[in-house]
């Protein structure tokens, strides 16, 4: 009888555990989520010149994901199937007695796969994010993507750049935030994607425009439970890669 008893209670133990493991949570930053807290560095570690191809007219771009950097990681932003909503972002800044028209934003992310569905992306800039505050909206809207592949990868992930066309966004003097995210809900589809908007801290190659300010961007997330919260708190990433596209 004891020897069944302790059977029928391995058994219940096993099955919770193996239950547990299934109904493991999203994490919002890439380590934690493949615990790959040091991987194998095969990013670029020099800085190439000219804007990437996927950023043309291109006003700003923070710099390509290096993985040879100490702290190469990504940090959640989408909408899909696993995570209700997340968004990381960035900011870049308009130069003294310039007006950026902008044509378009872009991010790159970490992306489990390249296809989208729906094919449409929502964008926003805002002015004057702080801890716990969104700021101002001055630009959004949801348009059709365009999803390149840059030819990087890391973590076990591919990265590819979102982009997003955009209009009637005209930007003065001053520092702004911006976040384009990828969603993926059909469940037929996306049944396990997830999406991370890389980190630029490291050689940036292909930086084009002034350096992104660092430590000031900012994670919103409903699912995550962060009411614009500064993305230190979630990870030491201190830049991210986004860029800007349009006329001076």
């Amino acid at each position: 009888m004891k020897k069944l008893l302790f059977v029928t209670m391995l058994v219940v133990a096993l099955a919770s555990l193996v239950v547990a493991q299934d109904s493991r949570m999203p994490q919002a930053s890439l380590d934690r989520e493949t615990g790959i807290i040091s991987h194998p560095h095969v990013g670029q570690t020099v800085p190439a010149p000219g804007a990437p191809k996927f950023c043309k007219p291109c006003l700003f771009y923070a710099g390509d994901f290096d993985s040879n950097a100490s702290d190469a990681n990504g940090l959640a932003n989408e909408v899909d199937v696993a995570v209700s909503q997340a968004g990381t972002y960035a900011p870049f800044k308009v130069p003294s007695g310039a007006t950026w028209t902008v044509t378009g934003l872009l991010g790159t992310n970490f992306m489990s796969q390249a296809t989208l569905s729906p094919t449409t992306s929502p964008y926003e800039v805002r002015k004057g994010i702080k801890e716990g505050s969104g700021g101002k909206l001055l630009c959004h809207g949801t348009k059709k993507n365009k999803v390149t592949d840059t030819g990087l990868n890391d973590f076990g992930f591919e990265v590819f750049a979102v982009a997003v066309p955009v209009k009637n966004c005209k930007l003065t003097k001053g520092t702004y935030w911006q976040d384009v995210v990828p969603y993926c809900t059909d469940t037929n589809t996306c049944s396990s994607f997830r999406s991370f908007l890389t980190n630029d801290d490291g050689a940036m190659a292909h930086k084009v425009g002034g350096t992104e300010p660092a430590n000031d961007s900012f994670f919103n997330s409903t699912y995550f439970g962060a009411t614009w919260d500064t993305t230190q708190n979630q990870q030491s990433s201190s830049r991210f890669t986004i860029g800007v596209e349009g006329t001076k």
